[in-house]
């Protein structure tokens, strides 16, 4: 028997309860101490609803670690690594990509457990390596472009592109300011600042 439109909804709209609940707890509480029964009452089902939908805790916490990657993925490779204004570029994805980090402080503690446990998560932390890598190199082609216009100081693209992922992580991580704060903003200047622009 087929589910209706209103019913495959509602299963997609329980299923994204129980990751962002998995997502907040596993982030809070790490895996071990994280269970399924949490997951379940933080969000507001049943405990063998959970398994309707992730087969594990294991699973669970895979997708609480990738399908978020794959919306900030979206988000942080939005840009054009060609663009005919190399710092013009720069200048937007700063302010872009902060303000996109700044929303990412749950999930980005779950990256850091995944990170500091390498050979524990060693599958999501395959993915997150590969994530990373492919954002490093994309933006090390748009610092290349600028360096080659005469808008940056030379300098080694791949390392400045790492500094700045670094940067963008490490912000998010030890402000604990929300959102909409004005933080934000302020901290651009200094972001671009480690491309080394020509003024």
């Amino acid at each position: 028997m087929s589910t209706s439109k209103d019913q495959q909804q509602r299963m997609e709209q329980k299923r994204a309860k129980i990751l962002e609940q998995a997502v907040l707890l596993f982030s809070e509480q790490g895996f071990n101490d994280t269970t399924v029964s949490k997951v379940a009452k933080a969000s507001g089902v049943s405990f063998g609803s959970v398994f309707t939908y992730f087969s594990t805790k294991e699973e669970l916490f895979h997708y609480a670690v990738m399908e978020p990657m794959e919306e900030l993925k979206a988000g942080v490779l939005n840009f054009d690594e060609g663009a005919e204004d190399a710092l013009a570029e720069i200048e937007w994805l700063v302010g872009t990509q902060i303000q996109l980090f700044s929303r990412l402080s749950t999930y980005l503690r779950l990256v850091v457990q995944v990170i500091g446990q390498e050979i524990r998560f060693a599958k999501q932390f395959e993915e997150l390596n590969a994530f990373h890598d492919e954002f490093r190199k994309k933006l090390s082609l748009l610092i290349v472009k600028g360096q080659k216009d005469g808008q940056l100081e030379k300098g080694d693209p791949l390392l400045t592109a790492g500094s700045y992922i670094s940067f963008l992580m490490g912000i998010r991580l030890t402000a604990v300011d929300e959102p909409d704060q004005d933080l934000w903003e302020e901290f651009a200047p200094f972001a671009i600042r480690l491309f080394g622009p020509i003024r």
